[in-house]
């Protein structure tokens, strides 16, 4: 009997994970590789070619990029991605189940969650978010047993969850403390060391998980806060400038614009506070959570915080909630499909959208030819910094041509290039901080370069030796 539910679920999860693999293949077939993609297979990339699988300390999110080093490549990670999006549908029908809404009601609650633009973009083209949001749901449904139905074990396990979520994406530490400190309001303590017991178990194995990471980070890169900067972390304004320093009127103008757009996570907050209303303040922890993240100057990008505010919408429809409410609600996920088309009005997802409706894009069509040419250099021969060349490497399938700030010589080969490399690659306009490259060369090459081939956006000098020749 137990072989046998396994065999289910794994049957019920692979075709709930099938729309979003045949989706995420076509992406790829058209040539559109996501930022948060190309970033996790350069990193694994980097990895698997120098044989250095302490490198991971370079590379955050750590464990999409773990689960990358068998086959780096886009297929891998938009099945890896499909897959965890299966899990969490699954999951999402389970909580489901449990509830007294007609089966129609049910099905169509999980058809919107997993039609809602915001849910396809991330179960097909960011890995590292749709693993933290299976994490995430998984750990807030063990929440929920530990506060409701007061089983310890599964304390312990949204615990040791959310930890594990770090390494998927950065905000998983504020999940912990937020669980941590709305729990006495729904299991009284018996005394202040209960409490203190209570509050240690929500909060060490996060703390462990941060501290372990920064501590990794200080060894491989002296910086134990670099992993904050990186392009694959929640807090980098790279690709989103428009989400970070927000004024306080742009925070207020967001806010009420994504909560508009989000009309079940509205009315299931509306039965929260009628049925339980102690529970309203964990409900509303994406809320918080956003609004936190935008006070202090970061990022959380709209298809994540609306994700994640359907997924705990869905989770927090109280079991008690009438049976002839289940149509309002359908109807309110149906309307949140609708208001979510927003999200593919600009940015990466309306890139991929628009690849996915009209082909493939001219930019990710040069970026292939740029990709084709530089997987047929020598070995260590290219001079290239993996925070502005990170999707030109992941495209390439190989991380052999370039010297890259990781490998021993790179600060050394930006000094005098002429000793290390034949070619170098600059950005001609950063996307963040301006790297070593990007200050010294973005104006003129260094000595014995000359500018060669023209590509757009990017600088390519070729070293001259002995009248010219390579």
């Amino acid at each position: 009997m137990r072989w046998r539910t396994i065999l289910g679920n794994g049957i019920a999860v692979g075709v709930l994970s099938l729309p979003y693999l045949l989706l995420g293949l076509e992406a790829t077939r058209l040539g559109f590789l996501s930022n948060e993609h190309a970033h996790l297979i350069e990193k694994a990339l980097l990895v698997r070619n120098r044989g250095r699988v302490e490198w991971i300390g370079f590379a955050y999110p750590p464990l999409p990029v773990l689960l990358l080093l068998p086959w780096p490549y886009p297929q891998a990670a938009v099945a890896l991605s499909a897959l965890s999006a299966g899990m969490l549908a699954w999951g999402v029908w389970r909580r489901l189940e449990r509830l007294a809404f007609p089966p129609g009601v049910r099905v169509g609650l999980l058809i919107a969650v997993m039609l809602t633009p915001s849910s396809l973009f991330l179960a097909t083209q960011n890995f590292s978010t749709a693993l933290a949001l299976l994490l995430f749901f998984s750990a807030w449904m063990q929440y929920l047993r530990f506060t409701r139905d007061g089983q310890t074990d599964a304390g312990f396990i949204a615990a040791m969850l959310i930890a594990f979520g770090f390494f998927a994406n950065f905000y998983a530490p504020f999940f912990a403390m937020a669980f941590a400190l709305i729990a006495p309001l729904f299991v009284r303590p018996r005394s202040r060391a209960h409490q203190l017991a209570m509050l240690l178990v929500l909060l060490f194995p996060s703390a462990v998980a941060v501290g372990s990471w920064m501590y990794l980070s200080w060894l491989f890169t002296g910086s134990p806060l670099r992993f904050v900067y990186d392009p694959g972390s929640s807090l980098l304004a790279a690709f989103r400038p428009e989400e970070a320093f927000m004024a306080p009127s742009a925070i207020a103008r967001e806010s009420l614009r994504r909560l508009a757009s989000a009309p079940l996570y509205l009315g299931v907050g509306a039965l929260i506070a009628c049925y339980q209303p102690g529970r309203l303040l964990g409900y509303l922890i994406p809320l918080m959570l956003t609004l936190g993240a935008w006070s202090l100057g970061w990022i959380v990008p709209r298809a994540f915080d609306q994700s994640l505010r359907f997924l705990f919408a869905l989770a927090g429809i109280p079991v008690r909630t009438p049976r002839r409410l289940g149509w309002l609600l359908l109807i309110l996920a149906l309307l949140q499909v609708v208001a979510d088309g927003s999200t593919l009005a600009s940015g990466e997802p309306a890139r991929w959208w628009s690849a996915i409706r009209a082909g493939p894009l001219p930019e990710d069509q040069e970026e292939q030819r740029i990709a084709a040419y530089l997987t047929g250099l020598p070995c260590a021969s290219v001079l290239a910094d993996d925070r502005e060349a990170f999707r030109l490497i992941a495209r390439a399938g190989t991380a052999c041509p370039f010297v890259l700030p990781p490998d021993p010589v790179f600060e050394m080969a930006v000094i005098r290039p002429e000793r290390f490399v034949s070619y170098m690659l600059v950005a001609e306009r950063s996307t963040g901080w301006p790297g070593p490259l990007e200050a010294r060369y973005r104006e003129r090459p260094p000595e014995g370069f000359v500018p060669e081939l023209a590509w757009s956006g990017w600088r390519w000098y070729r070293r001259v030796v002995l009248g010219g020749s390579r």
